[in-house]
């Protein structure tokens, strides 16, 4: 992929999208360039005026095929009918009130039903807050202060997790035995004291860095990195029993996890974690974040139980509208619907590996469940320094050609996902698409 192409690409996107570069200037004025970080992209993104079903309309009127789905959250595609009805009927029965409505239960109800480790359930506002409140717990519950993370597991943005997310490999020390490297500006320097990073793919180095800290470790959590970057199962499976064995609690990241199956990644690999941290999906499409686990590590947060040992609220936490919303997109979302989508993803796969073959690329792809990645390496990708000496040139190029064909991806090529309102046609248009932005370099 020459610079050549990628300035060529640039020049379609910025002919096709002067609306949206009105749209950022406007932006730029009262925000630090954009609402959040990971909607920038160069030379600046795409604005969206309406989106619905699997497609996205932009403020110039280009219409895209979505496979961001919001970060993986909207697996039934956008404003699906029963999320709307869903929505609405709580409208009108209230918005947020500052006492229970009964939607918290019915969405913990199916949630327990669904997830064999899950005895009880609170509810917040995000993935990373559903992290945060999970390592709390599991500290106030052993008397241990450090945790355990996996080298590129992300598990959102407090200074607890954001370590070892993206590092530097020349920086991260051995493979077998990582450093802890901060992941952002604004982190004291002894954030990283209380983590010790964990290798992935590699069961031995794990048991022998979780023996060393057992009597220190009050949790190892687990990001299974779906869709980004696959674990194995046997992996999970042994990560499980090395906690176990060492008396080490294990917190579960399903926050994109939720997409593999019904009950998640754990239940694909038949395991129990002690905690869960859920997130995206739960909410319907809207703010979300939620923790549960074990009764008797749940009843530490439990006020009926006397003064609870940790307190965890909210002003916005368990809000009515998303509560409805995320047990609405549940009902809907069955095993049929799981089923489906695993066969448009095989067919997706396929599609790449055969254009990967006839122009002569080097790349992998990588999925699981519903959510996919590409990265330009000929693989295996189960690492993060697998992915992160993948050959980054090429991704801007790829992404802003099928940006220019209508097809929306994530900007880095990495944790995109389908829908369950696409069909065969949509993933032959983006395989095609792909064939296409290849072949022009």
């Amino acid at each position: 992929m020459t610079t050549t192409a990628a300035t060529s690409q640039e020049a379609i996107y910025r002919e096709r999208t002067p609306g949206s570069y009105e749209a950022f200037k406007r932006a730029r004025e009262v925000m630090p360039g954009v609402a959040k970080g990971a909607y920038y992209y160069a030379p600046y993104p795409v604005t969206i005026e309406r989106a619905e079903g699997c497609y996205l309309i932009d403020v110039d009127g280009n219409r895209y095929v979505d496979f961001a789905n919001h970060h993986t959250t909207q697996i039934l595609g956008h404003n699906h009918p029963a999320i709307i009805r869903a929505v609405e009927r709580q409208i009108e029965r209230g918005i947020a009130v500052a006492a229970p409505m009964g939607s918290e239960t019915a969405l913990a109800e199916e949630l327990c039903r669904r997830i064999e480790s899950l005895d009880k359930v609170r509810f917040c506002n995000s993935g990373t807050e559903a992290t945060l409140h999970a390592i709390r717990l599991a500290r106030e519950y052993t008397g241990r202060h450090l945790i355990a993370k996996f080298e590129g597991g992300y598990h959102g943005s407090h200074d607890a997790v954001e370590i070892s997310v993206a590092p530097d490999p020349a920086k991260a020390g051995p493979r077998e035995r990582p450093v802890p490297v901060r992941g952002a500006g604004g982190m004291p320097p002894n954030t990283t004291e209380n983590v010790i990073i964990l290798p992935q793919d590699d069961e031995a180095a794990v048991e022998t860095l979780i023996e060393e800290h057992r009597d220190e470790l009050a949790a190892v959590i687990f990001d299974p990195r779906t869709g980004v970057i696959p674990q194995r199962p046997a992996f999970i499976r042994a990560v499980r029993e090395i906690t176990r064995r060492h008396d080490v609690l294990l917190i579960f990241d399903e926050i994109v996890g939720f997409r593999a199956s019904p009950g998640g990644v754990q239940a694909q690999c038949g395991i129990l974690p002690d905690l869960t941290a859920y997130g995206k999906i739960v909410g319907g499409g809207f703010p979300v974040g939620a923790f549960g686990g074990r009764r008797d590590l749940m009843d530490v947060l439990d006020p009926t139980l006397g003064r609870p040992r940790l307190s965890q609220s909210g002003s916005f936490s368990g809000h009515p509208v998303a509560m409805a919303a995320g047990l609405a997109m549940l009902e809907v979302l069955t095993p049929y619907v799981y089923d489906r989508l695993d066969q448009l993803t095989g067919r997706l796969m396929d599609g790449f590996r055969n254009v990967f073959e006839r122009t002569g690329t080097v790349a992998t792809a990588v999925a699981s469940g519903s959510t996919f990645s590409i990265y330009f390496t000929e693989g295996p990708v189960r690492t993060y320094r697998a992915a992160a000496a993948a050959d980054k040139r090429p991704v801007s190029a790829v992404f802003l050609g099928l940006l220019n064909r209508g097809y929306y991806l994530s900007n880095g090529l990495a944790m995109n996902c389908l829908s369950a309102a696409m069909d065969e046609s949509h993933i032959d248009g983006l395989v095609a698409a792909l064939a296409e932005a290849l072949e022009e370099n």
